[in-house]
């Protein structure tokens, strides 16, 4: 899969099915075909929090599958709720391709990763799905819990502001239930202009970017 995720598109199908045929990958292991589907080396970015924690920030790869796993399941139950509004915790295949396997043309998903034992572990993971017809993107994000209150949020959610106004959106929308402060918090600490619409315990945000800076 190593060799895999970094082959050019349109060598990637014949990679992958001669891969399915030695059974060394999943049977039904998936990819996306053309330019949208070249991992974009030149949006990978080194990055220090606020207290010095060090970061590298980079779109997912399809081999980042068991990483993701480890990280999935490394957050607490409240976590997981916060970030999916479900009670599923559970991260089989089939689930964890939609976050590997992915158009980067029209989505994103960066991972803010670190050192942990000699061993490269993922300490927070930050995406955004682009709503062409509007020009704006849901927007999602969640930290590990062990590395929360260390500036990871903003980093992410700074860097992917980054990204997508250098696509030419306008702006985010996000999902976040009402006694989720810190991300309203940290919504709203980014300078965004926020309108939010409260139902049934769970906020409907849209925030449009400003017309300067980085966000």
């Amino acid at each position: 899969m190593d060799l895999i995720a970094i082959a050019h598109p349109k060598f990637r199908p014949g990679l992958i099915e001669e891969a399915k045929r030695r059974h060394l990958i999943y049977k039904d292991q998936a990819y996306v075909t053309g330019t949208g589907g070249e991992y974009p080396e030149h949006l990978e970015a080194w990055r220090t929090t606020r207290i010095g924690v060090t970061l590298l920030l980079r779109p997912v790869r399809m081999n980042d599958e068991q990483m993701l796993k480890d990280f999935f399941y490394h957050l607490t139950t409240d976590s997981m709720y916060h970030r999916f509004i479900s009670t599923r915790t559970d991260m089989p295949h089939e689930r964890l391709q939609k976050f590997v396997a992915i158009d980067y043309s029209r989505e994103m998903v960066i991972l803010a990763v670190m050192r942990e034992e000699g061993k490269d572990v993922v300490a927070g993971m930050g995406q955004y799905m682009i709503d062409e017809k509007s020009h704006t993107a849901e927007v999602a994000f969640v930290v590990r819990d062990v590395y929360q209150g260390k500036g990871i949020g903003l980093t992410l959610l700074t860097y992917l502001t980054f990204l997508a106004k250098k696509q030419g959106l306008l702006g985010f929308s996000a999902v976040v239930l009402q006694d989720n402060k810190p991300m309203l918090h940290l919504f709203e600490s980014m300078g965004f202009v926020v309108e939010k619409r409260l139902d049934a315990g769970v906020y409907e945000l849209m925030m449009s970017f400003k017309e300067t800076g980085e966000g």
